[in-house]
């Protein structure tokens, strides 16, 4: 995006600007009954191969009618770079999208902005067009903007009671071995995150990719689109083997198994804390140790806490994504997530779909965790950590057999 165009001099942005914000200002506060003032929102923007603007509403004070002078060169629809215009659901929030505007040349498309203009610009797809365009907004009286609800959270549940037989017929017996778990500790401890590489046991593993193939699963679609945009599987669907797999990551046993890596109390017979062990070096994820974040929680309110958790099993292909919003700025606590991928084999960084991980009112990305076969990523978050899955590009569809991974995503609370 170009600096704001209001002051600029060039001859014809100039012209443009005294047209648009002039006669053109006029005639469309006649045609929309919208008393625009002469306030002048005014910039420029480029988006080239697998630039994407995701689902959002304009909704800033003033902003009532958005505009785009469109720049291009002859487009087609399977160049991408697309207005999409969101329909929504009885809670105002967006849901598909209603109708597609085609970018071309010498074209001047605008809507009004308000609580349910929600809109994206869809990826460019082709290597060698460049979508540039003049846009902007017209601004008038504010108008109320009710904040709706999100309706997609997730419940937290405790654990669940399972033979611990389970965990050692499925997890790698090095991860059990109780010095390898003191190690591991130690290092979460100090780095409040780690990657356990091949984490299942390899016959196990195979039998949950076979199962990730079963045409039987029913995906649901988890939105609203301007907060996430993936899939989950619906439990009462999935094959056996990835149910069990669901319900080991829910139970007793692995709450204390993650209690032993970690030192969090998630289990009563968890480990206690030995500051002594601890690092006092800043974590990957919040900027102090876990055992430091840990301590701030409160000693009174652990006691009356139980541990929980809540996770899902979710797909990742081209256009998924989750988002930073203020609603879940407020919501954030201090948790340990989890992540489980499969059949991410040939993923690479550029493709998206990592997950990065920030603080709250900064723009410095802390960590990123990136999908790795068979591997189990644990990062503990404060309450000042936020995260978000990086939109998936179209580069994801050089990846080998299906352009997809998978992950069992779970978020546990002491």
């Amino acid at each position: 995006m170009t600096a704001d165009l209001k002051k600029c001099t060039s001859p014809c942005i100039k012209s443009l600007r005294e047209t648009l914000y002039g006669p053109f200002r006029e005639w469309l506060t006649k045609i929309t009954g919208i008393p625009l003032n002469d306030t002048i929102d005014m910039n420029g923007s480029r988006y080239t191969d697998r630039d994407v603007l995701l689902c959002h509403d304009d909704a800033l004070e003033g902003r009532r009618i958005a505009y785009i002078l469109y720049l291009v060169p002859p487009w087609t629809a399977a160049d991408g770079g697309t207005l999409d215009l969101f329909k929504v659901d009885e809670n105002r929030q967006p849901t598909v999208v209603g109708r597609s505007l085609m970018p071309s040349w010498n074209t001047l498309a605008f809507f009004e902005v308000g609580p349910v203009s929600f809109h994206q610009v869809s990826e460019i797809l082709s290597s060698d067009k460049v979508r540039i365009s003049i846009n902007g907004w017209f601004h008038g009286p504010d108008i109320e903007r009710p904040e709706a609800s999100d309706t997609a959270l997730s419940p937290l549940q405790t654990s669940l009671t399972l033979d611990v037989d389970v965990l050692f017929d499925w997890v790698n017996p090095n991860y059990l071995d109780l010095l390898m778990q003191v190690q591991i500790r130690e290092k979460f401890e100090e780095d409040s995150e780690i990657e356990l590489e091949h984490f299942l046991k390899e016959e196990k593993y195979q039998e949950v990719i076979a199962a990730l193939q079963s045409t039987k699963t029913s995906w649901l679609s988890r939105g609203p689109a301007n907060r996430r945009h993936y899939e989950k599987a619906d439990s009462d669907t999935v094959p056996e083997v990835l149910l069990q797999c669901l319900q080991l990551l829910s139970s007793d046993a692995f709450f204390l198994t993650l209690s032993n890596f970690t030192g969090l109390a998630l289990h009563e017979l968890s480990p206690e804390s030995d500051d002594e062990s601890g690092a006092d070096s800043d974590s990957a994820a919040g900027g102090a140790s876990c055992t430091e974040k840990a301590e701030k929680v409160g000693e009174s309110e652990k006691e009356k806490s139980v541990p929980s958790c809540k996770g899902e099993l979710c797909r990742w292909q081209h256009g998924n994504y989750t988002m930073l919003r203020d609603i879940e700025a407020a919501r954030a606590t201090f948790a340990l997530d989890a992540f489980l991928f499969c059949k991410c084999e040939g993923w690479q960084p550029e493709y998206g779909g990592f997950i990065s991980y920030l603080a709250k009112e900064e723009d410095e990305e802390l960590m990123t965790v990136n999908p790795t076969e068979n591997s189990l990523a644990l990062v503990y978050c404060d309450k000042d950590t936020l995260r978000f899955v990086k939109y998936i590009n179209h580069g994801i569809r050089a990846m080998q057999d299906a352009p997809q991974f998978y992950s069992f995503s779970f978020q546990y609370q002491e």
